[in-house]
């Protein structure tokens, strides 16, 4: 599955459709005020001060008891939506959003701005696969209810904020495909709360982080974790074992990681498995074919030896995605000697 589907699956729960609710005028001003900031776009039709806010249009969801706007939704589907210009500060008007969704977008630029700390009840932040640039910034954590931030696929830059870790609902971090420099922080998930239901995902592939993977992570219980296509290093073999018991997605490919594959205990919940193109070692254990869901697996380019499991769904895996070792064999590769 692509990373943008993955990511969106796990926001779905905080999209809600549009009601018909009063629209509360405090509201209306800062939608009409967030409208105007931009030059010219598709709103000007249906954003009109004579008419209720809550029935505009998809992008605006209301609550249908108090009539205060709850979500704003924006996708750029077909070239349906565009939004040329900065992100308003009118948006830290809309004092009752729990979710801001704004995705493929290309024309949105510009930094994030500080006046979303006045949204106190936001839940939900997805800014993906924009124009934004500037830093990931450390006000964020000033989101109190935070449980799920995507600000993936911008042109991001500077270093992961420590702060984030100081979030206690956050699950999901998506930074990925950004231009992120500088380690892991140690604090990410570290005030977790633990009674929460929702599994902790963690996305920073595609950028520019360096080090060690930082050992508190080991930790966490993730349902996916995706490092891919970074510079790290080091031994990330403290991330899998039997106590993972959530751990569906594992993507560390891409790296300079350095630790011996054969020791390693996975998780039987285990899907997907991808650690090619580092410096892993050692061999492929034979208890891995009892993975019964393993579905997708790839060791490719690193320093593996030895036979290759022909037991359970490694029958159906490729011979690139063995290719590129040290001494690999058996089937898909040579037969061994």
């Amino acid at each position: 599955m692509a990373l943008a589907s993955t990511i969106v699956l796990l926001l779905l729960p905080f999209f809600f459709s549009s009601s018909s609710s009063q629209c509360h005028d405090r509201d209306k001003k800062a939608l009409l005020a967030f409208k105007d900031s931009f030059l010219s776009t598709s709103l000007d039709a249906k954003w009109l001060e004579s008419t209720d806010c809550c029935s505009w249009d998809d992008h605006v969801t209301c609550d249908l008891t108090t009539g205060r706007v709850t979500s704003l939704y924006f996708f750029n589907d077909n070239n349906s939506v565009s939004l040329n210009g900065s992100i308003p500060a009118a948006v830290g008007d809309l004092s009752a959003l729990d979710t801001i969704w704004f995705s493929d977008l290309p024309a949105l630029v510009g930094p994030i701005p500080p006046q979303l700390t006045k949204l106190k009840k936001l839940r939900s932040l997805t800014i993906s696969n924009t124009g934004v640039s500037g830093p990931v910034p450390p006000f964020l954590s000033k989101l109190p209810l935070l449980q799920q931030l995507d600000i993936g696929g911008n042109s991001l830059s500077g270093t992961i904020p420590p702060s984030l870790g100081s979030l206690t609902r956050l699950t999901l971090i998506g930074l990925y495909d950004n231009q992120l420099t500088g380690t892991i922080p140690a604090s990410l998930y570290n005030k977790l709360n633990k009674s929460t239901e929702t599994t902790p995902a963690l996305f920073l592939s595609g950028n520019k982080l360096t080090g060690r993977i930082p050992s508190p992570l080991g930790n966490v219980n993730f349902n996916t974790i995706d490092l891919s296509d970074n510079r790290l290093t080091g031994d990330a073999s403290f991330l899998l074992g039997k106590s993972k018991t959530n751990l569906d997605t594992f993507n560390l490919s891409r790296n300079g990681l350095e630790f011996d594959f054969g020791k390693v205990e996975l998780p039987k919940s285990l899907r997907r498995l991808d650690i090619s193109h580092n410096n892993i070692y050692g061999s492929i254990p034979d208890r891995i074919t009892r993975l019964r869901k393993l579905a997708e697996f790839d060791v490719s380019y690193n320093k593996l030896c030895g036979k290759i499991p022909s037991g359970g769904s490694f029958p159906l895996f490729d011979k690139k995605y063995y290719a590129h070792n040290k001494c690999l064999c058996g089937a898909p590769l040579q037969p061994c000697k």
